[in-house]
């Protein structure tokens, strides 16, 4: 396929849809294999066949495409084992944009500019991965990608609270949203060599000693991935160390006594909450996780009693009480309708009507009937008037 060839594919009208839901996807969650593509966007079969409209996207340089251990597999490459990832915005992404319509654009965006920085292939899968889990079989009421979860937007602007200069960089590898409105920043860890992952951890600690719960509705998961390979980073000794640093860090910000920071941080182990391939732990629903609640010294990092079993998703093991449940909970039809979320979770029906938005910026308060067009009066069998499926979000 030539690459103008595959750019004219890109830009047939009748893939439109393919490709929004694929940019939107890896925008939002930089790198993915193509079955996770394919679970997310409820596109099956997206990569079959030898003209797919994923060749395309590759021929046309929107994505890269890898295929993992490919100089040493013998015989025929399996589609299902690629990762794709977005490349630097091109031209041709440019004018993929020039055809959206707002509602478009903004449920492909989410508003904010393409990008395809912080691809680390293990951790963007595992991070994503646990996205489409948590949102098939979790109790959730959005999941939303790397894109949507920094600590600026989380903590701060998304309440339009103004974000400080500083103390409010960095972000998390995806948020879960609990049916209240609770906020479950994630972060994906596969090791904690020196002393940079202590700096994350104090300040997401900070943050939440800053922040109430009951304004934020922020909490912080640690997901602890190790490398299998790593024989001195075992899953149980990297879950000790990201334990000590998460004690440590409690302590330096240990919040107020009815919002302590030990109640909205917990760590939970991958192996645990998936022993292999094909088994989930039991109460995975509620997402069970420990936190560093106990009786015990905080200060002793060889104290188990410190840590005490709680569910994240469960209200009643870990309560909510919002100071603005309106604003807690409007993320879950606000971000319904961005292509870039797991497809198990574009549920409401409540979506903010878009083209309102568009009609008011350009002086109109109605859709008036064109010169020359059929008229929107229903007649007959005909259903009633509706805009086009481009003006939705």
């Amino acid at each position: 396929m030539t690459e103008e060839d595959a750019q004219s594919r890109v830009l047939a009208p009748r893939n439109r849809e393919k490709v929004y839901r694929t940019i939107a996807a890896l925008d939002q969650w930089r790198t993915m294999t193509v079955e996770q593509l394919e679970a997310l966007t409820d596109m099956k079969k997206f990569a079959a066949g030898e003209c797919s409209i994923l060749s395309a996207m590759w021929n046309a340089g929107l994505v890269e495409l890898c295929q993992m251990g490919a100089l040493f597999l013998p015989g025929e490459r399996l589609r299902d084992g690629l990762l794709v990832r977005p490349t630097k915005p091109s031209a041709l992404l440019r004018e993929l944009e020039s055809q959206m319509s707002y509602a478009e654009w903004v449920s492909t965006t989410a508003g904010a500019p393409f990008d395809a920085d912080r691809q680390f292939a293990r951790h963007n899968v595992i991070a994503t991965e646990f996205g489409l889990r948590m949102a098939e079989f979790g109790n959730v009421g959005m999941v939303l990608g790397e894109k949507l979860s920094s600590m600026a937007r989380l903590a701060y602007d998304g309440l339009r609270d103004p974000v400080p200069t500083t103390g409010a960089s960095g972000g998390s590898d995806l948020t879960l949203v609990r049916t209240d409105g609770l906020r479950i920043a994630v972060e994906v860890t596969a090791s904690v060599h020196s002393g940079w992952f202590y700096d994350k951890v104090e300040r997401l600690v900070r943050i939440l000693h800053r922040r109430s719960l009951a304004h934020t509705g922020l909490c912080v998961l640690f997901v602890v991935a190790p490398r299998r390979e790593t024989a001195s980073q075992a899953p149980r000794e990297v879950l000790r160390k990201v334990k000590q640093d998460i004690q440590k860090a409690v302590r330096a910000y240990p919040g107020t006594r009815t919002d302590p920071t030990a109640a909205r941080i917990g760590i939970a182990s991958w192996v645990d909450l998936f022993p292999d391939a094909e088994t989930a732990c039991a109460n995975l629903r509620m997402l069970p996780v420990e936190r560093p609640t106990g009786r015990d010294y905080l200060g002793d990092p060889d104290d188990e009693n410190v840590w005490e079993w709680a569910h994240y998703l469960d209200a009643a093991s870990v309560p909510f009480a919002p100071q603005n449940a309106e604003m807690m909970t409007a993320v879950m039809d606000n971000a319904a309708g961005l292509r870039g979320v797991p497809h198990a979770v574009r549920t409401s029906s409540n979506r903010p009507s878009l083209i309102d938005l568009c009609m008011a910026r350009t002086g109109f308060d109605i859709a008036g009937q064109a010169d020359g067009t059929k008229s929107l009066v229903r007649r007959g069998a005909v259903g009633a008037p509706k805009l086009p499926a481009r003006l939705v979000y």
